[in-house]
């Protein structure tokens, strides 16, 4: 498990906070916080004193990036940022016990998220979303937790090996993986460590559809691996020639270091999943600072970031940003904000369909 470390990074003013009703601050029925205005944000985020603490799910050089374009927004932060690394349960552990020092918390969706509600401070960005106070898609919100926001997206591909897939197997749709070429050729391989992209293929076929689809993949008896980088960094070298539905940034970031011959595709439907969820920590001395990082962390320079450096991994929501651009015009096989939930089962009901143990919850 990586420590994680914060790293300094600029300098702040030193002002008293003042109690959020100074600027403009109200809180409805449930007790969450809104704004009347950007500025009247910016205000308050000017009397809070400290060092803003991030903790995202990307590499530490976009979380530095990201920070440092922050700081230059807003001169009069202090913030520090970390990738969150392997730490997720030990960050939830801290955040449930009132210890975590950190003042954005990265939300592990494997972890469950309503694990994290009670303990994110009740920031309205819905409401101040849908009021122009803030510049944030409303779509990236959880509308029954408008506290909380996705930032990314993740989207799952298939990959293939053009130097080694026969130009008949090129797949156009999920049903191609299924061609009598492929079975026990040992040009097809299936990651078994994860099946979330077919998983969420569920939201438009619906469950059964996906067991059965799961069931027609085994009997094509394909090589069965284990890790997405691993797998397709050996398609990448011979050894395969295409894989199932897998992480598509994992695919484009190996294509892109050291092996353009590597063919990505995004079939229809598109599995796009929430990715890179964040809260402000209810125990946060800097909520009116974060909730301005958070509005940051969605605008399109960051966004482009996130893709760049992710790789691929910015929200779809954000228009004009390169993932939209991706899945524009295609049908999407979204897993919104109520369809989380249900990724872990499926996959155990899908690695159960191609023939594996999987340890049962009492």
């Amino acid at each position: 498990m990586k420590a994680l470390k914060y790293l300094p990074i600029a300098v702040c003013s030193m002002m008293l906070a003042a109690p959020a009703a100074t600027y403009g601050a109200e809180k409805n029925a449930a007790g969450y916080l809104s704004y009347g205005s950007h500025d009247e944000l910016v205000k308050a985020a000017r009397a809070e004193s400290g060092t803003l603490r991030v903790t995202l799910a990307y590499d530490q050089p976009a979380v530095n990036k990201v920070i440092k374009l922050f700081i230059a927004k807003y001169g009069f932060v202090k913030a520090t940022g970390q990738e969150v690394g392997n730490a997720d349960a030990r960050i939830l552990l801290e955040v449930a016990a009132g210890t975590h020092r950190g003042d954005i918390i990265h939300m592990e969706e494997e972890l469950g998220l309503a694990s994290y509600y009670p303990h994110i401070y009740r920031m309205n960005f819905l409401g101040m979303a849908e009021k122009g106070v803030i510049d944030i898609p409303v779509k990236m919100i959880n509308p029954k937790e408008p506290k909380i926001v996705s930032v990314g997206s993740a989207l799952a591909g298939i990959s293939y090996n053009s130097k080694v897939l026969p130009a008949d197997l090129v797949p156009k749709s999920y049903q191609d993986l299924l061609h009598p070429k492929l079975k026990g050729s040992g040009l097809l391989w299936a990651d078994v460590s994860q099946a979330s992209g077919l998983a969420a293929l569920a939201v438009v076929w619906g469950e059964d559809k996906v067991i059965e689809y799961a069931r027609k993949l085994a009997e094509q008896k394909p090589v069965w691996t284990t890790g997405a980088t691993r797998s397709i960094t050996a398609m990448a070298a011979g050894e395969y020639a295409i894989g199932s539905l897998n992480h598509y940034h994992a695919a484009w970031r190996i294509q892109q270091r050291k092996a353009p011959h590597l063919e990505v595709v995004l079939l229809e439907p598109v599995p796009v999943r929430l990715n890179n969820i964040l809260g402000i920590n209810g125990k946060s001395s800097m909520p009116a600072t974060a909730a301005l990082f958070i509005e940051f962390a969605t605008s399109l320079p960051v966004q482009e970031i996130f893709n760049s450096d992710g790789p691929i991994k910015g929200s779809v929501f954000r228009e004009g940003s390169l993932t939209s651009n991706l899945v524009k015009g295609k049908e999407v096989a979204f897993v919104g904000w109520d369809d989380i939930d249900m990724i872990e089962p499926l996959q155990k009901r899908i690695f159960e369909a191609w023939g594996f143990p999987v340890a049962k919850t009492r």
